[in-house]
């Protein structure tokens, strides 16, 4: 007979070590703060994590395990917010998004997504369609894109940019019945 055998609870227990967070130097870039109108001179980012630790004109001391991005006087920015976005929408034609399949209209999305973020936009507020699962695979790190706020279902008028009917959809008489 095959036996089975408990370890204590101490066994399974896991030490929890909270990797430090990501630290990233930017060196020799020219800042623009959306506040004001220049650019500001030469300076240095030091992020740690998420959050902006120090901007310096002065040089900023590399640390170990540091990533340091040689800015080359190339601007640097607050990543864009885009206010009005069709994840499902924006790549393929309206041919295509009627007459493809949904893993292929999913795979355009995520791609989109990708492209968005490079183009500086890290949110965006999609304003209808099936995003839920592009938003979960961006936020589980599976693709990279932007911070998506989904509306969920479109809103539209009849023969609005959301009405997707066919014209064999429509009624064949006025108050008929769809076809």
């Amino acid at each position: 007979a095959a036996g089975l055998s408990l370890l204590p609870a101490p066994a399974f227990a896991q030490q929890s070590t909270a990797a430090p967070p990501a630290v990233t130097l930017f060196q020799n870039v020219r800042i623009f703060d959306g506040k004001n109108a220049a650019l500001t001179a030469p300076s240095n980012v030091l992020v740690r994590g998420n959050l902006i630790e120090r901007i310096s004109t002065a040089p900023i001391a590399a640390e170990a395990g540091m990533t340091v991005i040689a800015g080359g006087s190339r601007t640097l920015m607050p990543g864009l917010s885009d206010m009005h976005w069709h994840a499902m929408l924006a790549r393929p034609t309206p041919a295509t998004a009627l007459a493809s399949d949904s893993g292929y209209t999913n795979l355009l999305a995520g791609v989109e997504a990708g492209a968005t973020l490079m183009r500086g936009f890290t949110t965006v507020r999609d304003m209808g369609g099936p995003v839920f699962d592009l938003k979960r695979a961006i936020d589980d790190g599976l693709i990279p894109g932007p911070r998506i706020y989904p509306s969920g279902a479109m809103i539209t008028i009849t023969s609005g940019h959301g009405d997707f009917r066919q014209l064999a959809d429509l009624p064949r008489t006025i108050g008929g019945t769809l076809s």
